[in-house]
């Protein structure tokens, strides 16, 4: 039996709804195509095989994001290391310096951090296997019901059978606004709240996404 003094929550009517404003990232031409209009809140996941570009299209999307929002990119897995540094340089992330920033923390530094005044409204997090360490699927519900005028881009390894790896990465499949998998150099929108293309994918890297094609029909 419910308790008595529970406070039941107001139903919403259809004019309710339509009449609330949401704060959107509302893309222009191929990254509109691509994602759809994201809103600023929840979660994106971005996830695939280790060498097919998931750190490039992440820092694209990054690059594409401080349009509208300063970025946070915590880069838990490869840390300050030189290849983290390559990886900057390679995708120009100079040309958006002013609007974006790197850290490698976890998930509980990563929360202090956001607790904080004036804070970036879109955060990287690549990856949840290990910014995710020792948490669990109610500690990524945590996050972003505490946060919940931030958008989280998830970045993730994936398992054997091609899902993304672990309980945590799991939920967020189902949970996320928009489910990324990145495949030879180019990046599938599996599925999209947001009107996002489900159907042609986004070229990360043209030459790269050839010479993979390329590889792949010798073989066959």
């Amino acid at each position: 039996m419910a308790d008595e003094k529970t406070t039941v929550k107001k139903s919403l009517s259809y004019e309710d709804i339509t009449r609330k404003n949401y704060k959107v990232f509302d893309f222009e031409g191929d990254w509109k195509r691509h994602q759809g209009v994201l809103e600023c809140a929840g979660s994106i996941l971005i996830y695939g095989d280790s060498g097919h570009g998931k750190t490039t299209y992440a820092m694209a999307a990054a690059k594409e994001l401080t349009q509208f929002e300063k970025v946070f990119y915590n880069t838990a897995e490869e840390g300050m290391r030189l290849s983290f540094k390559r990886s900057l340089m390679l995708n120009n992330m100079k040309s958006v310096k002013s609007k974006i920033t790197f850290q490698k923390e976890t998930y509980d530094e990563m929360v202090l951090r956001l607790r904080r005044k004036r804070q970036p409204k879109v955060v990287f997090v690549d990856s949840v296997q290990y910014c995710f360490r020792g948490k669990r699927v109610t500690d990524y519900y945590k996050l972003i019901e505490e946060f919940n005028n931030t958008l989280f881009v998830f970045i993730s390894h994936i398992d054997k059978v091609g899902s993304p790896k672990g309980t945590v990465a799991q939920e967020i499949y189902w949970d996320c606004q928009n489910r990324i998998l990145v495949k030879d150099f180019k990046a599938h929108i599996e599925k999209s709240r947001c009107g996002g293309d489900e159907v042609e994918p986004f070229v990360i890297n043209e030459e790269r996404a050839a010479a993979r094609e390329l590889k792949l029909l010798r073989k066959s």
